[in-house]
């Protein structure tokens, strides 16, 4: 038995948003119905009743037995054994993302005859699953952008995400984001000392500004990407964490919107690895004296030596001394094709 907050349907919604903002929605069960007609809503013990209720007309606080949720497995090759035939099931793609409510999956097209009784094992399995979608083509090339096609659930690819204590909205039909780069995420957002300018380069819905944000309030942030609906986002997660004190999103190439900033930033972030090697030039112009770049690519591991030297020629021909403090591995690409982030020094 869990308490719940009993509301409504009309406002759901509404509640959730306000559940997973304040931190009160108990993560360990899964959402419940009760007669159609109302959503209940798992409590943390952190919830404040007395609050719930007079924000929300009608709503009650109940003990409800509402379904413990786990990820049970997150192998989706064990979790679909006896749903597609063993001669098959090898040629399944195990890995998938999950944004909020939105499971994203890679599916080959010799078992799309199978990906509806897979989106509904997903669903099944994890009830906080309200959509299941797959890869629907290649990436945009600036904008990054993933075609996607819904499968099962709800006709809609906006969510409401979640990470290190912050909200995000996220459009995935019309913005680039991948939950994959979390605790890299995390790990700059440590390293950020008070009073210091930050520039995210490619910077999206604004994930990595928000992080920093909330675990480093004492400095100032920009964050520029090209795509409209995504600074257009960034500027609503801006606002709906309250950090429009710490953050400025800017929209436009950042080519041209970083000379106009008028700054010198002592960190840099550059999460855009396809295109990233076209844009270091950029950040050592614009870094400040002893600044960090966390300069972020694909690379194959026996190459990585050949990136140290290709970023040190870069330093050279930008008349900036350099120290490479470390690389580190944070997911992979495709087959021998890894994600690193070089840590830069800027002498």
């Amino acid at each position: 038995m869990v308490k719940a907050l009993k509301v409504k349907t009309e406002l759901a919604q509404a509640a959730k948003e306000l559940l997973l903002e304040k931190g009160w929605l108990a993560s360990n069960y899964s959402i419940g119905r009760s007669a159609q007609r109302y959503v209940l809503f798992p409590l943390s013990q952190s919830a404040d009743e007395d609050f719930l209720k007079k924000r929300f007309p009608g709503a009650k606080i109940e003990e409800r037995n509402l379904q413990p949720y786990s990820l049970k497995s997150k192998n989706l090759k064990s979790l679909l054994k006896g749903i597609i035939p063993d001669s098959e099931i090898g040629k399944l793609i195990k890995s998938y993302d999950v944004v909020g409510d939105i499971c994203i999956l890679e599916i080959p097209p010799e078992l799309e005859k199978f990906e509806l009784s897979i989106a509904h094992t997903i669903k099944r399995s994890f009830p906080n699953i309200k959509v299941v979608a797959k890869k629907a083509g290649k990436r945009t090339e600036v904008e990054r952008v993933q075609p996607l096609k819904i499968i099962s659930g709800e006709n809609r690819l906006t969510t409401i995400y979640k990470e290190h204590g912050v909200l995000m909205k996220v459009d995935l039909e019309k913005v680039y984001f991948s939950p994959r780069a979390s605790n890299e995420r995390l790990r700059i957002a440590r390293l950020v000392k008070p009073g210091e300018k930050v520039l995210v380069m490619f910077g999206g819905v604004g994930p990595y500004a928000l992080v920093i944000a909330k675990h480093q309030p004492n400095c100032k942030i920009w964050t520029v990407d090209i795509n409209p609906a995504a600074h257009e986002l960034a500027v609503q997660n801006v606002r709906l964490n309250r950090f429009g004190h710490i953050i400025i999103p800017l929209q436009g190439d950042v080519k041209e919107v970083v000379p106009k900033i008028g700054e010198l930033f002592d960190r840099i972030i550059m999460p855009f690895p396809e295109k990233s090697w076209d844009f270091l030039g950029l950040a050592l112009k614009f870094a400040a004296p002893s600044a960090t770049i966390h300069f972020i690519i694909f690379s194959e591991e026996d190459k990585l030596k050949e990136a140290e030297n290709k970023i040190l020629e870069i330093a050279k021909k930008a008349g900036r001394a350099v120290k490479i403090l470390n690389w580190r591995i944070f997911g992979s690409y495709a087959p021998g094709v890894n994600r690193y982030t070089f840590d830069i020094l800027v002498k």
